[in-house]
């Protein structure tokens, strides 16, 4: 199948998809293990050793912890707390399929200690077989600290990134581009031309990727301003669609694009709009496999909002998946398991820089399903003719 791209003019009907349920032996609680702001583990018990081991844990205990899935899967509980643990009042609670809270310190991932309340009780869902849901609460002073230290952290990487970082990244990016025009004159062998100009890319990415970092922590102060105007969203949701054209080409992957014929203009802040919408293409194509198909539309609900929809048939995203992606922090661990995760500021920036035009960002996906991710901009944004 080759690629194409499919530029269709026409009248759309109200885009509405239908979405089998995310549905597994755990039904329900499975969908909203993720979504809950408590540190969560599920255990079962060793028959051999008669100790709890660990199964699965949700995101938040990611958070709280630094460990990963794959960090702690099939680990004995007790690895990770602290020698002054009381473990016999969990072998009781265990033992005899009972509830039980106590106070513990929980070893996390840089041996730093966690001070935590945590809470065992069976799972309802088993009547032969011994699984648990152990569920942990940081204490509140703890909390307050570590919340402190984290804000200071912050402040100190943002502001060594604005100096440190950029100004020496400008300064590459200026003497490549002198190299790579030959501004002083010729350097001789075209190849010299070429390394100047992968310098300058990968030099332009990375200030792009600081920018944006540095742009996604500016969204959540009061001081962010927008810089708006009326403009016309065709036009920037095709920019957007072109710039990732050949990668999308190179993968063999289908895109379509489809809006309303005279969709009126906008009124928002334009550059960063695109930005947004380059966000969600660069996605889609990542996680769109070769001979995939990628569609694009530009539309109004039925109460008139404008509903710009990406939607792939790509690998799809898990209930945890879906978690991760509004969070703004960064998946690096994710990094060295699949190459195509990327930092993950996308999907956070873009439903940030969507609230601040009163709009909204929301995800459909199941695992092997495909995503479609709505942007929901408000009709007191539209500009019609008369105005």
């Amino acid at each position: 199948m080759d690629a194409s791209f499919e530029i269709r003019e026409d009248n759309l009907a109200d885009n509405v998809s239908k979405h089998p349920r995310y549905i597994d032996e755990n039904g329900l609680f499975n969908v909203v293990f993720n979504e809950v702001s408590d540190a969560i583990i599920l255990l079962s018990i060793d028959p051999n050793k008669d100790t709890p081991v660990i199964n699965d844990i949700n995101y938040h205990f990611e958070m709280i912890t630094g460990f990963s899935f794959h960090d702690v899967r099939n680990k004995p509980l007790f690895d990770f707390f602290h020698e002054n643990f009381e473990q016999h009042i969990i072998y009781d609670a265990l033992k005899n399929r009972k509830s039980a809270f106590i106070h513990c310190d929980f070893i996390g991932a840089n041996e730093q200690l966690l001070n935590m309340n945590m809470t065992v009780r069976p799972y309802n869902g088993d009547v032969t077989s011994s699984r648990f849901i152990c569920v942990f609460r940081m204490n509140k002073d703890h909390v307050q600290v570590k919340d402190e230290a984290a804000r200071e952290i912050k402040q100190k990487l943002l502001a060594a990134m604005h100096h440190n970082f950029k100004t020496p990244l400008n300064g590459i990016l200026g003497y490549s581009e002198v190299i790579m025009t030959e501004m002083l004159g010729p350097i001789g062998k075209d190849t010299y031309k070429e390394y100047a100009a992968d310098i300058h890319g990968a030099g332009q990415e990375l200030l792009e990727l600081i920018d944006s970092l540095l742009e996604l922590k500016e969204l959540e102060t009061t001081e962010f301003e927008l810089h708006e105007e009326n403009f016309d969203l065709i036009d920037i949701l095709k920019d957007s669609i072109n710039k990732y054209k050949d990668e999308a080409l190179k993968k063999n992957v289908t895109v379509e694009v489809s809006y309303i014929l005279n969709f009126p203009e906008i009124y928002g802040d334009r550059p960063r709009l695109l930005k947004a919408f380059e966000c969600i293409i660069d996605n889609a194509v990542k996680f769109t496999q070769p001979e995939g198909k990628i569609s694009v539309s530009l539309a109004k609900d039925q109460a008139g909002n404008c509903v710009i929809c990406c939607k792939d048939n790509g690998k799809g995203m898990t209930p945890h998946e879906i978690t991760k992606a509004f969070s703004s922090d960064t998946q690096l661990d994710d990094i060295y398991s699949d190459p195509c995760t990327g930092i993950g500021f996308g999907i956070s920036y873009v439903k940030k820089l969507l609230e601040k035009h009163s709009g909204s960002l929301s995800i459909i996906s199941a695992p092997g399903e495909g995503t479609i991710i709505n942007l929901n901009l408000p009709k007191d944004r539209l500009i019609t003719p008369s105005e």
